[in-house]
């Protein structure tokens, strides 16, 4: 293994390691005041809890139970909240120690009140947090686009495009969800469906062991359900167990292909760019569009919205994207935003038409602040 990995490794963990002994020693130390609490049992549970996602993320693959499912949902949602924890505890340390110079926060008789009263006040606001997240991203709704393409289609004057990113189906979401994501897609009455990656989640044994991929082929479209995979897709080197098992259920997916549709239009899919950092390389869209009819329209997917010039240049007309997930939970949409040309929603360059989706799952906790879950609906309309 690479001495650099190794070190980033040892660093990530180190961190993480000392940032949860801060968080438990406040946590710790905000509920003794008032309530006695054994500091080996309290110290016990607290690092089988921080460590839970990182055992259940190694071993994700070779156990399975009702148990470990229980630890495994413990440790995501610990993520969460420590993701919240470790913004908020720093600012009210150093609120603290400013009011211990200055002394502008009323008296409560005793600066132990004090404490347990903003002990309290954080477990309530972390509380709701995780209850409104949960809730929220279990509750999608249809995001609506209409784009008009300056192509011609001989015998169809529109497209209705269904498109669903991101829905890591796995250990959290799992096949009742899939249903349901079923369900909503054939109310909206598609000619086509699009899955622009991240079909599944980190581990690909929870979703074949589950035969979540049987809930696809209940999917009702004109022209046929495609899909493109993404980084989650890529990442265990599963992702010709992940293509042949969605191939078995009505989903075709394109691996850096074209494929004519009806005679009419194209749809491309490339797999996702983090598949450069194997010891594969995906094609580029030039290579995949040779044999391609320019004037027909051109639909492609492509999980990372990062490769946009290059869409651009090769005339493409339609582009479907994820893997933002809109930040998933506030602040980090802050970062995406910064991180992407578009991080969600719509971008129009030249004749390239761009659609970034916040995904129907979630990747970690499964929560979402300040993001909703989504699927897609995109009414094309051609020009005569």
């Amino acid at each position: 293994m690479n001495y650099k990995i190794v070190l980033f490794i040892i660093a990530f963990f180190g961190i993480y390691a000392l940032s949860n002994y801060y968080i438990g020693t406040r946590i710790y130390k905000g509920i003794t005041v008032k309530i006695p609490v054994n500091s080996i049992i309290f110290w016990g549970i607290f690092w089988v809890v921080a460590v839970a996602y990182i055992v259940t993320m190694l071993l994700g693959n070779y156990v399975s139970g009702k148990i470990f499912d229980i630890f495994n949902l413990i440790g995501v949602y610990w993520i969460g909240i420590f993701f919240y924890l470790i913004i908020i505890l720093p600012v009210v340390d150093i609120i603290a120690f400013v009011n211990r110079r200055y002394s502008f926060i009323p008296s409560m008789r005793g600066s132990n009140n004090l404490l347990f009263v903003t002990t309290l006040a954080i477990v309530l606001f972390i509380a709701f947090v995780m209850i409104y997240g949960t809730w929220n991203g279990s509750h999608s709704y249809v995001k609506k686009y209409e784009l008009e393409i300056n192509k011609t289609v001989e015998g169809i004057d529109k497209l209705n495009v269904v498109m669903v990113s991101d829905i890591h189906l796995g250990n959290l979401i799992d096949g009742k969800r899939a249903s349901t994501m079923v369900e909503e897609i054939n109310r909206l009455n598609p000619d086509i469906v699009l899955f622009a990656g991240d079909i599944v989640d980190t581990e690909v044994k929870p979703f074949i062991n589950g035969n979540m991929a049987a809930e696809f082929n209940k999917i009702n479209s004109k022209y046929g359900t495609y899909a493109a995979l993404g980084n989650h897709d890529i990442m265990r080197g599963e992702e010709e167990t992940i293509t042949k098992e969605l191939g078995k259920y009505g989903v075709q997916v394109l691996r850096d292909e074209a494929k004519e549709i009806n005679n009419q239009f194209y749809v491309v899919g490339r797999d996702d760019v983090s598949i450069n950092r194997t010891e594969k390389k995906r094609k580029s869209i030039d290579d995949i569009l040779q044999n391609v009819d320019k004037t027909k329209p051109v639909l492609l997917i492509d999980h990372t919205p990062s490769a946009l010039e290059e869409a651009e240049e090769n005339n493409i007309d339609i582009q479907v994207s994820g893997h933002t997930h809109k930040g998933q939970f506030f602040p980090n949409n802050l970062i995406t935003s910064r991180i992407f040309e578009v991080d969600y929603g719509y971008l129009k360059k030249k004749d390239l038409n761009v659609i970034v989706s916040s995904g129907y799952g979630t990747w970690g906790p499964p929560i979402r602040l300040g993001s909703r879950s989504e699927i897609v609906n995109i009414t094309v309309k051609f020009n005569k």
